[in-house]
């Protein structure tokens, strides 16, 4: 046949190619396959090694985390229905603005949101002022032991020159469910 017209060294030559040609084909089909899938496993390891290490140092830390939210937990569990929580967030954001001679010209309570663990409480507001009540009103709010939070504010003025400032907030509170 064919290989038997060959020459030896066209024999040597023709094995060699095919022998080559072979061990490429191989390698694009058995291979690389097979090394390209070691490095991946490798890195979702490496990956993974990296992800466990962090959980395990915040499993360590279980005891002092739990520490640190058993003195906060009051603040932040709650004591009643939403429509309490909500009397409760009025009668304070009033309370506040009593002490810094603020008036409240509205507050108009959001429908609470749950967020995975804890429900938000918004509340609406719009007061005047001067710059130095408002200012400590503020202040009082921030402070608040019902860890109120100012998520919006934006302050405008009637007149040129007016000390009287409008103030809009949107006043916020999380508690755990």
């Amino acid at each position: 046949m064919f290989w038997d017209k060959l020459s030896n060294k066209e024999k040597l030559g023709l094995s060699l190619a095919l022998a080559v040609m072979a061990i490429a084909l191989l390698d694009r089909l058995v291979f690389s396959p097979i090394r390209s899938r070691f490095q991946r496993i490798n890195k979702a390891i490496k990956i993974n090694e990296k992800q466990l290490a962090h959980d395990l140092r915040n499993v360590r830390q279980e005891g002092q985390i739990t520490r640190q939210f058993e003195k906060y937990v009051e603040y932040v569990q709650r004591s009643g229905s939403d429509e309490e929580e909500v009397a409760k967030i009025l009668g304070e954001i009033e309370s506040l603005a009593r002490q810094s001679a603020i008036y409240l010209a509205n507050m108009k309570p959001q429908t609470p949101k749950e967020i995975d663990f804890y429900k938000e409480y918004a509340v609406e507001i719009d007061a005047e002022g001067e710059i130095g009540s408002l200012i400590s009103f503020l202040h009082h709010l921030n402070m608040s032991t019902q860890l109120l939070r100012v998520e919006k504010l934006r302050l405008s003025s009637n007149k040129k020159g007016d000390k009287v400032l409008k103030a809009s907030l949107l006043v916020t509170r999380v508690l755990v469910m």
